[in-house]
């Protein structure tokens, strides 16, 4: 064998036998060591604490591990794969799996904090995506959900990112935005432009649409995110009326929370919704920089983020697990965010 040619034999042999081996799927490490960052600061007791900070698949690997090292060795050297570039929902299984929407790739980043590994969907069934923007994960179903925006389609997908169907809308999407599971698995998608949320059954098909109870025409303006509780309570972001608006099951008002101003408690461009298991509201402001945490009747529980090495520049989506980790789209620093809600010892 020509000896120039064997070191490349022997990098292909490897690289197949690597491709071979699926990964096995260890502890998931949610906490880097090495930050230590709280909200309130010292010597207030902390509400919320990060836990690590995730820019793409690089962060993932073990540089220390034998498989990482042969891997630089067969790619000769470069490790900075798939970078978070636009990223802007996400949703988690609470298990270590995280997938994130990113307008910038034009698709749909899978990071497995179990496995160490990163992959990415540009192809829905044969069309590729063109703005994803909304996502959220049906645990029941085990599928994931998702809006593109620019190509006016939600689809549903198996978890190794097979097409499963197209949901089908009674009339037109105006722009399909945000998603929501309700506790019966209907999925809620909030359509910015028509200002309506709209309720789809988990077959595809459409059951109702309503807006706002709340203004004089009706309808929302600009509903950016939708969130849903265990009693089957609704949350919408109406962006460009600066408030969450709380709906009952079937759509009636219930609350108002927030208006536009510059203060806490208030709105300036919330972006991100998600609620914790004690049924209090986070909402992710792109202006102020950080997350906001009401309780039900609208009072201003705690904040955090805002700037520096640790904080968030232009949040965007977010979802929280079960076990209150707060995960959290930092939109212009490229990166999630994961936070730990601390719970108060009484």
């Amino acid at each position: 064998m020509n000896n120039r040619l064997f070191p490349w034999v022997l990098r292909l042999g490897a690289l197949l036998l690597l491709a071979s081996c699926a990964a096995p799927r260890g502890p998931v490490d949610f906490v880097d060591p090495a930050i230590e960052q709280v909200w309130p600061a010292s010597p207030a007791e902390p509400r919320i604490k990060l836990l690590r900070q995730i820019s793409g698949a690089a962060d993932l690997r073990d540089k220390n591990s034998r498989g990482h090292r042969l891997m630089r060795w067969l790619t000769g050297g470069s490790d900075e794969q798939l970078p978070l570039v636009a990223p802007y929902g996400i949703a988690t299984d609470g298990q270590g799996t995280l997938w994130i929407t990113d307008p910038g790739l034009r698709g749909v980043q899978v990071l497995d904090l179990a496995r160490r590994k990163a992959s990415l969907w540009t192809m829905a069934g044969k069309r590729s995506y063109a703005n994803p923007a909304g996502i959220c994960f049906d645990p029941v179903r085990q599928r994931i959900y998702v809006a593109d925006s620019l190509d006016l389609r939600v689809i549903a997908l198996a978890l190794d990112g097979r097409l499963l169907f197209e949901l089908q809308p009674e009339r037109p999407w105006g722009r399909p935005g945000g998603l929501g599971l309700d506790p019966q698995g209907n999925l809620l998608v909030a359509d910015v432009l028509l200002g309506q949320i709209r309720r789809f059954t988990p077959e595809g098909t459409e059951l109702s649409a309503f807006g706002s109870p709340t203004t004089p025409d009706g309808l929302f303006n600009r509903p950016l995110a939708v969130a849903t509780d265990k009693t089957g309570q609704i949350y919408v972001i109406d962006s460009l009326n600066f408030q969450i608006e709380i709906l009952s099951a079937t759509g009636e008002a219930v609350a108002v929370i927030g208006q536009l101003g510059d203060a806490p408690g208030s709105f300036s461009r919330p972006r991100g919704l998600a609620l914790d298991q004690h049924g209090q509201i986070y909402v992710a402001d792109a202006a102020f920089d950080n997350v906001q945490i009401f309780d039900q009747q609208g009072q201003l529980l705690a904040f955090f983020g805002g700037g520096g090495k640790h904080g968030l520049s232009l949040p965007a989506g977010m979802t929280i697990d079960d076990q209150n980790r707060i995960y959290v789209v930092d939109s212009f620093n490229h990166r999630i965010q994961i936070y730990q809600l601390v719970e108060v010892q009484k």
